[in-house]
């Protein structure tokens, strides 16, 4: 799979985490197929989009992040959910990796972070593809 085919959905409150991301990735050529500033919004375009990487922000308005996020690992069972905050608190990671994040960046983030949690990510869907049976 070439990595910058993956559809990506961002999920933040923040205009600004939100165009910073899309700049980031964009100038690595993904593939950004929506953007939303709140959860329910984001939960609905992911049902639309059916987003291959989710950057979710933790803290947002009425739905939080890791409210969020078990709605999306079932609606997207095979997609990468990266959570995205600037609360750098162990628990709060610990939460988010039992919920099912499969990533975690702390704002502020820069593009060496973002990139290198891509390619990470093109690590597992390259890992998920089915090995053919050697009987």
């Amino acid at each position: 799979m070439d990595l910058t085919s993956l559809r990506i959905l961002i999920i933040d409150d923040s205009d600004l985490s939100c165009a910073l991301l899309s700049v980031i990735l964009r100038s690595d050529n993904y593939n950004i197929v929506g953007i939303a500033n709140d959860a329910n919004t984001g939960i609905k375009m992911a049902q639309t989009h059916k987003p291959d990487v989710v950057f979710l922000d933790i803290v947002m308005p009425e739905v939080s992040g890791l409210d969020a996020l078990p709605s999306l690992k079932k609606l997207l069972p095979n997609a990468a959910i990266v959570m995205v905050s600037g609360v750098d608190d162990n628990d709060m990671v610990t939460s988010a990796i039992q919920l099912g994040a499969n990533g975690y960046i702390i704002k502020p983030f820069n593009t060496a972070s973002v990139i290198g949690t891509m390619k990470k990510i093109k690590e597992k869907f390259v890992l998920a593809k089915p090995v053919p049976d050697a009987r």
